[in-house]
């Protein structure tokens, strides 16, 4: 007889979750759909949320970092405004110029959205009213960019997904402002948001996207988010992510990404928020020539708990890969950098490098740094590092001696660490944004 899998109050609370509302999630009485939920329900239930002996989680435990399961969050009773998005955005990112898309829980809200002139360009719709009548091009795209079968948090996002949008952007188009998919969480009461965005872009397409996931209140949210992106021959691709949600939040959130040939691809992401954050990053390369350089910076303070966790997939040869994470610790904060590049059989004249660096601020800080390389071809050039220290007490002097105060100089010698990472953005409005926020969180009053 098969022994019984012991579930946690927040595992049997997504058990019932999914009992209970599976009939009313999108897509329901549709058999592809449905069947997709099914087998992902089966995927999660079999495991249950991941823990500290599940190699890619040992430093983040959701067992026991989830203490329950919070419900989905309810469709608003009251509207949202435009005002209500831009407070929760903050200045910076509220007056950036950009296409506007505006995600409120998990549902696409058009009419607090500026597409302005996007429709033109590319295809929006909330991925609730695809799945209900789902065409052959998210048949063939839905979980299939880069399948994470065991991954058991995406699993529980496919069970789950309750929005989201889908954006499909055509050949040769080339977008003269950033595409601004904005994340707010409204709800009252703890609720949880569970959300799918699936993102075309064309061949030879030239697109900036930004991922906002930001708090409109200090109400207690877990978040699963998962954004499936796959890039045109050809394109040049920008992808960034901010994430400022409040200090009673878990966010996990993760990207799969598929690269075609000749492809460029920056990603970047900046994290600031949330109590727990989990943010994995999946690229493979199905085509020769790309080049992907993903970076991240990472402010924490307090008791947070920040892990980032990359995949970069070499399937074909002639690829060059950069990853590069810039971490600073405060106070009780951790930090997790995972990163783990597969170079194929077949891979070869593969080019990849990965760096980490963390800059402890405080003696009760902590810093985890795990890079893998799994190479099965021998023509190839790859390498890892990792670093973590203390601000240089010999530039302090240097600042000091020159008649900087120490409070000043402290910040200028953080600033410049991070700035290093941010520096990665090619969008000049979004790295000057990031630059003001992280000078921002110096001054201790977030962002």
């Amino acid at each position: 007889m098969a022994a019984e899998i012991l579930k946690t109050k927040a595992e049997q609370g997504f058990a019932d979750q999914f009992t209970a509302g599976k009939s009313a999630l999108p897509g329901a009485g549709n058999a592809w759909a449905e069947g997709l939920r099914d087998a992902a329900w089966e995927t999660y239930a079999s495991v249950g949320l991941p823990h500290a002996r599940v190699e890619e989680w040992k430093y983040t435990d959701l067992r026991r970092l989830l203490s329950e399961a919070y419900p989905p969050a309810p469709a608003l009773a009251e509207a949202l405004n435009g005002d209500d998005v831009a407070k929760a955005l903050g200045s910076v990112l509220a007056g950036l110029e950009c296409h506007r898309l505006v995600i409120v829980d998990s549902q696409f809200r058009p009419e607090l959205s500026d597409l302005g002139g996007l429709e033109g360009m590319g295809d929006i719709q909330s991925l609730g009213d695809q799945l209900s009548s789902p065409a052959d091009w998210l048949k063939q795209t839905l979980t299939q960019i880069t399948p994470q079968q065991n991954d058991t948090v995406i699993a529980l996002n496919t069970a789950l997904m309750s929005g989201g949008i889908t954006l499909r952007i055509g050949d040769n188009v080339v977008l003269d402002k950033p595409v601004h998919i904005v994340h707010v969480v409204a709800a009252k009461e703890a609720a949880s948001v569970t959300l799918r965005n699936v993102i075309s872009i064309g061949a030879a397409a030239k697109v900036c996207l930004l991922e906002s996931y930001v708090s409109l209140a200090d109400t207690p949210l877990q978040r699963n988010a998962v954004s499936e992106l796959i890039a045109g021959d050809g394109s040049d691709v920008q992808h960034i992510k901010f994430q400022n949600e409040n200090m009673d939040s878990s966010h996990l959130t993760s990207w799969m990404t598929r690269l075609g040939a000749d492809v460029t691809y920056k990603a970047f992401q900046f994290s600031i928020g949330a109590a727990v954050a989990r943010n994995q990053i999946f690229v493979t390369f199905a085509g020769e020539g790309s080049t992907s350089h993903v970076s991240g910076a990472v402010m924490g303070r307090g008791k947070q708990h920040n892990d980032t966790t990359m995949v970069i997939d070499h399937a074909v040869p002639g690829c060059e890969s950069r990853e590069f994470n810039k971490l600073v610790l405060d106070g009780s904060a951790r930090g997790v950098v995972q990163c783990k590049a597969i170079v194929r059989k077949h891979a070869q004249k593969t080019d990849g490098h990965q760096m980490a660096q963390a800059l402890m601020l405080s003696e009760m800080a902590e810093f985890d740094s795990k890079p893998e390389l799994e190479i099965f071809a021998d023509d190839v050039v790859c390498g890892h590092g990792s670093t973590s220290g203390q601000v240089d007490d010999e530039l302090m002097f240097y600042l000091r001696a020159r008649g900087i105060p120490e409070p000043q100089a402290r910040a200028l010698l953080i600033a410049a660490f991070v700035g290093e990472a941010i520096e990665k953005v090619s969008s000049e409005p979004i790295r000057e944004a990031f630059r003001s926020m992280s000078e921002t969180w110096l001054e201790g009053e977030g962002a």
